[in-house]
C-alpha cells in the first residue's frame, strides 16, 4: 500500500554502504521505520532531502506484515537550518525527538503528538527562551498523551487552589520571597495537587510528590491554559523558579512515562553552559 503523509525525522541509522534506515513520526500513521535505498549514492534523488529534525512529505510503500517500509519519494517541508549552528537549540531538539521516539509505539497514529513535536522543533530553531520553552512543551506533551496534571483544585477535597500570578510582573526578589511559603504538594502518583490541609492525610506512598509553592503553581496553570508558546516567553522566572519547574516536570514525566531519558539532563546542562553568541 502506497501512502502520502507528513513526517518528522527522529533518528537515522546507516543500513549499508548505499542505504539508511530512518525512524519517523508521521501525522497519519504514528511512528514508522523506513529504509531509503540508495540514500548515500552521489546521484541519489534523496541527497539533501532527509536530515534530523526535518519535517518532510513522504510517499511510502507500507509493508503491513513484515520488514521496513520503503520510501519512494521525499520532499522537505521544514529544514530548520538554524539547528545546524545553534547548539543549545540542537540539544533541546535532540531531547524532544528522542522523547517522541521513546513514548510513541510503532504504527499507532497520534496526530496531537506529531503537532506538539512539530511546533516544538519550530520553536527551538527560531526562539531564544529555550529553557522555559522546553518546560512549556513538556507540559503540552503530557497533555497530548492524556496525562495533563490537575492544577485547578485539590485532588482530595476539590477546593480551588490558591496560586500566585505575580511571577510575570515581579521578576525580582519580591516574587522569590512570595514563593517561599509551602502551600500544597504536587502528587505525581495522583496526577495533580493536594492542598496543604489534605496532603498530610494521604499516605506518603500514594503521594509520590513534592512541595509546590503558589508561584510555581501559578506558572504551571498559566502555561497549561495557554495555546501559544509565547506564554513561555512572557514569564519572567527567578533561578529558584526555574529549578523548581525543572524538578517538578522531570519527576512527573519520569513517573508517568516510565522511561529513562538522559537527553533531558544533557540538554539542560548545555543550556546552562556559556557558549558563543550564535549558540
Amino acid at each position: 500500500m502506497i501512502v502520502k503523509t507528513q513526517a518528522i525525522v527522529l533518528r537515522m541509522i546507516p543500513f549499508s554502504e548505499t542505504s539508511r534506515v530512518v525512524l519517523w513520526l508521521t501525522s497519519d500513521h504514528g511512528k514508522i521505520a523506513t529504509i531509503i535505498k540508495g540514500a548515500h549514492r552521489r546521484r541519489s534523488p534523496f541527497v539533501g532531502q532527509v536530515d534530523l529534525f526535518y519535517t518532510c512529505e513522504l510517499l511510502v510503500y507500507l509493508r503491513l506484515f513484515r520488514g521496513l517500509h520503503i520510501v519512494k519519494e521525499c520532499s522537505p517541508l521544514k529544514t530548520r537550518t538554524l539547528l545546524r549552528s545553534r547548539w543549545r537549540a540542537t540539544a533541546c531538539a535532540s531531547y524532544f525527538a528522542e522523547l517522541a521516539a521513546q513514548i510513541s509505539p510503532l504504527n499507532a497514529p497520534h496526530p496531537e503528538l506529531f503537532r506538539v513535536l512539530d511546533m516544538a522543533l519550530d520553536y527551538f530553531a527560531d526562539q531564544s527562551a529555550l529553557e522555559l520553552g522546553l518546560f512549556w512543551f513538556e507540559l503540552k506533551l503530557m497533555k497530548a498523551m492524556g496525562l495533563a496534571p490537575q492544577l485547578k483544585e485539590c485532588l482530595r477535597c476539590h477546593r480551588p487552589l490558591q496560586e500566585d500570578n505575580d511571577f510575570v510582573a515581579e521578576p525580582g526578589a519580591r516574587a522569590a520571597r512570595r514563593g517561599q511559603e509551602r502551600e500544597s504538594v504536587f502528587s505525581c502518583a495522583r496526577g495533580g495537587i493536594l492542598c496543604k490541609a489534605c496532603a498530610p492525610m494521604v499516605p506518603t506512598s500514594l503521594n509520590a510528590g513534592m512541595p509546590i509553592t503558589p508561584d510555581i503553581l501559578g506558572i504551571l496553570r498559566f502555561w497549561q491554559a495557554s495555546r501559544s508558546w509565547r506564554s513561555a516567553q512572557s514569564a519572567t522566572c527567578t533561578p529558584r523558579q526555574i529549578r523548581e519547574l525543572e524538578r517538578i516536570m522531570g519527576f512527573f514525566m519520569q513517573y508517568h512515562l516510565e522511561i529513562a531519558n538522559p537527553a533531558r539532563a544533557v540538554a539542560l546542562s548545555i543550556l546552562r553552559t556559556r557558549l558563543g553568541p550564535t549558540s
